[in-house]
């Protein structure tokens, strides 16, 4: 794209637009292959697959790009912090799905996200306390939704799907998303940590299955969820921790291994579970 500015031409650089372009077509792709894994193979597959940083991943790409390591290391540290809202976010959600409307639940569940994210911003955060947080906030996540209490938990048989239902969803979750980029683009690093981390993918995964699978499973996936968003945070703390001293590409190819290394052992414990 060329812009004009007094008489003479010059291309918009390209790391304007994607960044929002990027994260809401990945996010997009993620919460539709994620939704359809769910209502096919279980609550755990969804929540694991929405779990991945395909949305985040690209988000830091573009961050390093423009901002240099400085801005993504207070950044990455920022979106650990808030990452501990999200955890409140599966907890809320998780605790009334099975109770409450499909909107009151989701509704208190992102109301207690934003004032999450809002204590978050108003703290000076070091990796030690952030880690602390996390731990605190998951460990009670993990006593207060138990899995096993709720194994044997079926998925309702799913409403008729209508043939436009999955694009015309990801279109809307692609929207929602490149206006929270493009306003996160314009913020701060410590704002835009904690923007870059809201829930997006899981609340439009919640949105697209609740109707197919029921409360009590919806229930299930956000207990699933809590595990595998704890290594996202994981992810988060080793990128904060490895883009300083090793520089941007390296950290993001250490974040990239620790997913990856998070989500192994995720489906290594179900199979051993499973096995027992």
């Amino acid at each position: 794209m060329i812009h004009t500015a007094g008489g003479n031409a010059y291309p918009m650089p390209a790391t304007i637009w994607l960044p929002a372009l990027v994260k809401a077509l990945a996010t997009a792709l993620i919460v539709v292959s994620a939704s359809a894994v769910a209502e096919a193979l279980g609550p755990f597959w969804g929540a694991l697959i929405a779990s991945l940083p395909v949305s985040a991943g690209p988000a830091y790409v573009f961050l390093s790009m423009q901002h240099g390591e400085d801005f993504v290391a207070v950044s990455a540290l920022n979106s650990f912090a808030a990452n501990a809202a999200t955890g409140l976010f599966l907890i809320a959600y998780g605790l009334l799905a099975g109770r409450l409307s499909p909107g009151r639940s989701l509704g208190i569940a992102v109301m207690v996200w934003l004032a999450g994210g809002f204590i978050t911003q108003q703290i000076i955060w070091t990796p030690s306390t952030a880690l602390l947080m996390n731990l605190i906030i998951y460990g009670a996540g993990f006593m207060l939704l138990d899995t096993k209490e709720r194994a044997g938990i079926k998925p309702a048989a799913p409403a008729p799907r209508r043939w436009y239902d999955l694009p015309v969803r990801a279109l809307a979750v692609a929207a929602f998303v490149s206006v929270v980029v493009t306003i996160s683009s314009m913020l701060g690093p410590n704002v835009t940590g904690i923007a870059s981390v809201f829930p997006i993918s899981l609340i439009s995964l919640i949105v697209m299955v609740r109707p197919r699978i029921g409360g009590p499973a919806a229930s299930l996936l956000a207990t699933n969820a809590l595990r595998a968003m704890l290594g996202f945070g994981i992810v988060l703390l080793a990128l904060h921790l490895a883009v300083r001293p090793w520089g941007a590409t390296a950290a993001l190819v250490l974040a990239a291994f620790v997913s990856a290394l998070w989500s192994g052992a995720m489906l290594l414990l179900r199979t051993r579970h499973q096995a027992g």
